[in-house]
Parts: structure tokens; sequence; C-alpha cells
């Protein structure tokens, strides 16, 4: 039984392809699925960085970002994807300029309309783009370092699934990015390992650079390249100079993609150190117990998966080294320390883990399978055989089971919708309105609308003595606090004080999520 398993290494290329098309469609779906869930709104707090800039840019003619706690390349991409649009916006479109999109109307943190809503979802369908390019160099990966179309197949289909996966391949952020390039530096380095050829030297220098033009921190992945060359030279690696031109080709990408690194070097420098200073002072809502909140992360959201890639990266390693797993487990391992070194965790900074830790889990149930014609009777191999096949599925069923609640949780209509509704028809025009990050829309044609990080970072006077009307709070802010009120007591009493001073005008608490608007005069309070 264990041979319908096995079987996969000797199907006809017209199975592989079905197979793995199969795949590809099914992690095109899932990211497909929801992804217009806010438009014309925009609730990620990140995506209008790069829009808005690249905005500018086109705007302007300078294309310098002046922005700097991200690397540069995603900014790029999505001034190439706004400037396409408007050049076929003015040949499609009568009477039409050639102008860049309309700006974005960004009101507080989480709190943007976009008035042309295709040029967000253009930038996320790009995403979506690399999410399943990662997915195929992913299953190229497995099938080339282990010579084994079942692993890269299985670490293919993990990855199509898996929630962290479909999420962060949705938005218009650098993690995607950064987690294609990393894998393509990967798949690269196999090459060098296998046979040292230079088109892989070639290829993981311009893909390292890459990767750290999408985000600062994907230089790590350097340690996948120098494992290959070292692996396959030994010591004497050092004296061969397409190591060095790795280095410098991977120099040269990221200058030629995050340009004002060296040509504003002094704006630069500032802003790149002040990313990690960020990471290591904490960021409320994402910050402390970092080691238990990546592991309980892991286990929430793929289950068995990341426990069988560390019983690889174990079994590779001991009591023999196994070289294949060496120089698929060494980046993860220092990476993962390294991130739960920091104060701040999320599972943006976890995503490059992910291509990695298939591919181990998927080499692990691989070789189980493999072991099954070693046992003695044809009765334990089918017992054998029934409790891997359980094991594989249940690997599959947690992910996806994650993955389909939180799409639907996301394209369920929450309050930060009804409640925006209700703010348009009920209160009156031209009330001074301030709100905190994560809240509704408030249309600034209609209401004195000001947008705060948090309410509370004024006094409750404050507010009353600059003539406001009403104040709307977001559990996206206040949420994160009250779920963690032994750490954050000083603002859990701040936000009380303002609920117990002012009068509740209406909670929302549609798909889970809670906006709360409040008078601060019992005279203009409108009732439920």
């Amino acid at each position: 039984m264990h041979q319908r398993f096995r079987g996969m290494l000797i199907m006809g290329t017209k199975s592989k392809v079905l197979l793995i098309g199969g795949i590809i469609i099914i992690a095109l779906i899932l990211r497909i699925w929801g992804i217009a869930y806010d438009l014309p709104y925009i609730y990620h707090p990140d995506e209008p960085v790069p829009l808005g800039i690249a905005y500018r840019m086109l705007a302007t003619g300078d294309l310098n970002p002046h922005f700097f706690d991200w690397s540069s390349l995603i900014i790029y991409i999505n001034l190439f994807i706004q400037f396409v649009y408007s050049f076929f916006e003015r040949i499609f479109i009568p009477d039409s300029s050639f102008k860049p999109a309309n700006p974005l109307v960004e009101l507080a943190m989480g709190v943007t309309y976009s008035p042309k809503p295709i040029i967000v979802l253009l930038g996320r369908l790009v995403t979506v783009a690399v999410g399943i390019c990662t997915i195929v160099i992913v299953i190229s990966a497995g099938k080339h370092i282990f010579n084994d179309l079942r692993v890269g197949m299985l670490a293919g289909l993990m990855m199509a699934i898996a929630p962290t996966n479909v999420a962060l391949n949705r938005y218009i952020t650098p993690d995607a990015y950064a987690t294609f390039f990393m894998t393509l530096v990967l798949w690269a380095s196999i090459s060098i390992y296998s046979n040292g050829q230079m088109w892989g030297y070639i290829l993981a220098g311009i893909g390292l650079g890459l990767a750290v033009s999408s985000k600062y921190n994907a230089g790590l992945i350097g340690i996948v390249i120098l494992t290959a060359h070292f692996l396959s030279h030994g010591l004497r690696g050092f004296k061969d100079w397409r190591l060095y031109l790795t280095v410098f080709l991977a120099v040269l990408a990221f200058a030629i993609t995050t340009p004002y690194s060296w040509l504003d070097f002094h704006t630069f420098l500032p802003s790149f150190l002040s990313t990690g200073t960020h990471y290591a002072t904490g960021h409320p809502g994402m910050e402390g117990n970092t080691l238990h909140w990546y592991f309980s992360y892991m286990w929430r959201t793929a289950g068995i998966i990341y426990p069988l890639a560390a019983l690889s990266i174990i079994r590779g390693w001991i009591p023999k080294p196994s070289e294949k797993i060496v120089l698929l487990s060494l980046f993860p391992v220092v990476y993962f320390a390294f991130i739960s070194n920091f104060i701040v965790r999320n599972d943006r900074t976890f995503l490059p883990l992910t291509p990695f830790l298939f591919l181990l889990a998927s080499e692990l149930l691989a070789g189980l399978f493999d072991s099954i014609k070693s046992l003695p009777s044809q009765r334990w191999q089918q017992l054998a055989f029934l409790g891997l096949t359980c094991l594989l599925a249940i690997s599959l069923v947690v992910p996806a089971k994650s993955t389909f609640a939180d799409t639907v949780q996301l394209t369920t209509m929450n309050s930060r919708e009804t409640a925006r509704v209700w703010i348009e028809q009920n209160l009156p025009a031209g009330s001074k309105i301030a709100i905190e990050s994560y809240s509704p829309f408030v249309n600034p044609a209609r209401f004195k609308v000001s947008g705060f990080v948090r309410i509370i970072d004024f006094e409750p006077e404050w507010y009353i003595q600059n003539g406001f009307d009403y104040l709307v709070f977001s559990q996206g802010m206040y949420g994160r606090f009250y779920r963690q009120p032994e750490q954050y007591p000083t603002e859990v009493a701040k936000y009380d004080e303002f609920f117990n001073d002012f009068m509740l005008v209406r909670l929302f608490t549609d798909g889970n999520y809670e906006v709360r608007i409040y008078a601060l005069h019992r005279d203009e309070a409108t009732s439920p």
C-alpha cells in the first residue's frame, strides 16, 4: 500500500503537471477569495505606505521615497503598477489625461479610503502572483534537493493552504516579496550545493540583494548560500571567486532597487536603524512572551506540521548530520533564534520560515512512508500506512480549516462598515468627530474629522475644550490593551475613564468586531 504514495515518483509527466496545477489552483482560489474584502476602504495599516509614496513619486517625479523604515522595492513595484494603469487609462478612457491615480484619503492608521480601488486591487494581485511563484519554487526545491517530487508537492500544498501564507499573500506589504526572494535563494543554493554551476551563484546573489531590498531582515538568508558553498567545497571555498561574485551581485541588486540607500545615505541610515529599535523596544499588542507566542501561533495555524519539521531537523542532525538537512535547516534555526530575541512578534516576521519548515516536514513524511516497506509483515505495513495516512490528513486539515475560518471572518461584514453607514446617516452633518486607529471611515466631506493613533493620547477634558462632539473608539486599537490588562494597566484605566465619563451613543458588535461611539455632550446624544 505504501507504493501508492511512492508512485508519485514514477507517474507520467501529464499526471505531475495536473497535480502541480491543482496545487496552484487551490492556492490561487484561497488567495483571491476575500482579496477585495475592504475596498474602496483600506483596513490594513501598512498598505497605504507604498501606495501613497508611489503616488507622490508619480505625481512629482521625485523618485526618492524619503522613507526608509522599509526597503524600497515594494514602493517601486507599486510605482510601476500606477504608471502602467495611468498609461492605459489614457489610452482606453476618452478625454483622460496622463496623470497618477487619485491620492488616498488617510484619516488615521488603518482608516483609509481609495478613490481608485482598482489600484489597490492590482497591487494585491501582484502580491498573490508572487505568493503563487513562491509555491512553484518550493515544489521545485523539494524535488531537486531530495530528488523526490513528493516532498516538493507536499510542501507546496502545505504552503498553498497555510493561513500565514494565504493571509499575507493578499496584502500590499513587503513580506510576500521577501519570502519569494528568500525561497529563490534557497533554490539557487541547492544548485550551488549539487553541481556548483555559475548560474546558481549569480541567481543566489541577485536573489539575496532583492530579498534585502524587500525587507532588511531577509539578509539572514545569506546563511543558506554560505552553507551550500562550504558544504560543496569545504574550507577551500574561501578561495573560490564565485562566492565573492555572489556578494558583489547582492550589493549591486540592493543598490539598484533601493537606490537612495546610498544616494540619500544620511536619511537612510537613521531610518534603517530605527527599524531594529522598534522590534527591540516594543509595539503595543505585538510584544512580550515572544517565544511562547511563536510556539502558540505555530500550533494554532499549522498543528503538527511544525513539530514534524522539528523532528526532521533532529533526525537530520543526530546521530550523523545529513548535508541536505543541514542545508535546509540551518537558516530556520538561526532565524527563529534571531526573531525570538525581539520583544515584538507577529505573523509577518514568521512568514520566511514557512517554506523551509514545510519542506522539512514533507521530507520526514515521505521518509516515513518509505520506511513502511522495511516492516516485517504485510499487516504491519497496512497498519503503518493507515496511521501515516491519518497523520498526513491531519497535517493538512488543521491549516486548511484555519484558513477557511480566517477568510470567512475576513469577508464577513463587521462593525467598521455598519458603523460607517450609521454615522453617515444618523449623526448631524458638520459634527466634529475624533476617531482612533482601525475605526470606521468617517466622511470628511460631511463631518469635521480628526484622526488619532489612540484617543487616550489626550485627556477627556482636552476633547471638550476643543469642541469635539463625538468620539469613535475601535476594538482594533483598545482591544489589544484589554486582552492583556496586566501588561497595560495604564492604557486600560485611561480607556475606562473615557467610557465612564461620556455617554455611549451606539455600540456595534457585528462580525465579532467592536466599535463604540460616544457623545461628549448629553444633549447631543443620539439614541440607538
